[in-house]
């Protein structure tokens, strides 16, 4: 899988906090409907809201989770368990905004995005200096190219996060588009094919054709573009500390996908760190979480939340928001 988790028909779990954390978890509407399928997976509903978990202490900054494609934020919750408790006992709010099937920030998806954060930090009083951002899959796609747009044009954006984490995230939608099609005509497995299928015909309906038609289109809207100087707009986050989870495991692509190099985010990755690396951005890391992709059945899948070790991942988020002021690390 390129983008996607668990794709079309997938089944809510309840939420598997225990219930010091689940009286402290709230759902909160957004006052605007989802009438372009920014959410899905949820039958009927146009409703767009957010998650958030309050931590035990005064808030002394805030960790915002993206969702990757068609994954319920029930879900999220649910695969982020150690996380959640760890942003519980160390005083760092936790949003989870319900956004699973964007193909790109265009302005409809910035809008609530935008409107979502805002509401949050002013609901709960939270640090607007001290936000990190990251997500899986398309939700690390998002977080990346968010953080772009904050420092492009600070104003275009409603909070401007210090930090940013992105778990297998593809990232050149250039490089995707032509994978999405080696797949589509390989037709090997039915889940990667129907999600080849479903994303070129949105980034041909989206950006009016194929990156060799409209190459500027798809380099405009890439997190990073291999063909650009200084890869595109992966400039924008020389200042930046990123840091990306891979688990670029060859074997299991060659015998589940029959799918190779060319076809894994790591490609994207790699590249990506690397130019921010050569360009001065010291704080650029690729973290090779080789072997360490579990589903929460499991099952082995290098495309997972698993590759984000949570204790590891929540002493790099404490000492980044450190850097904008103290915070307690329980």
């Amino acid at each position: 899988m390129l983008i996607s988790y668990s794709f079309f028909g997938q089944i809510t779990s309840k939420i598997n906090l225990n219930k010091t954390l689940s009286e402290n978890l709230e759902k909160n509407e957004i006052e605007i409907a989802d009438e372009t399928r920014l959410y899905i997976n949820d039958g009927t509903s146009n409703e767009l809201f957010y998650y958030a978990l309050k931590p035990k202490e005064k808030i002394k900054g805030t960790l915002i989770l993206l969702p990757p494609t068609a994954q319920k934020v029930e879900n999220v919750i649910n695969n982020n368990i150690e996380l959640s408790e760890l942003t519980f006992k160390n005083g760092i709010l936790l949003i989870i905004p319900s956004i699973n099937y964007n193909l790109y920030l265009d302005s409809i998806t910035l809008n609530f995005l935008n409107t979502a954060f805002k509401d949050a930090i002013l609901k709960y009083q939270a640090p607007k200096n001290k936000i990190i951002i990251g997500g899986f899959s398309l939700g690390g796609m998002n977080a990346i190219r968010y953080v772009e747009l904050s420092k492009e044009n600070p104003n275009s954006t409603s909070i401007n996060p210090v930090a940013v984490y992105g778990i297998d995230p593809p990232l050149d939608l250039a490089r995707i588009y032509y994978s999405f099609k080696r797949i589509k005509e390989l037709n090997f497995s039915e889940v990667a094919v129907n999600e080849a299928k479903d994303y070129l015909a949105k980034l041909n309906k989206q950006f009016g054709g194929s990156p060799k038609e409209v190459p500027n289109i798809y380099s405009k809207n890439s997190m990073y573009s291999k063909k650009k100087k200084g890869g595109g707009n992966a400039k924008f986050l020389m200042d930046t500390p990123i840091r990306i989870y891979s688990d670029p495991d060859i074997d299991w692509h060659l015998k589940e996908r029959h799918t190779d190099l060319y076809d894994i985010n790591a490609l994207d990755q790699t590249a990506m760190i690397n130019e921010l690396r050569i360009s001065g951005n010291k704080d650029a890391e690729f973290i090779n979480a080789l072997g360490k992709g579990y589903r929460l059945n499991g099952m082995r899948h290098p495309h997972s939340w698993s590759l984000a070790e949570p204790n590891e991942l929540m002493d790099w988020i404490i000492e980044k928001l450190n850097r904008n002021g103290d915070t307690a690390h329980n």
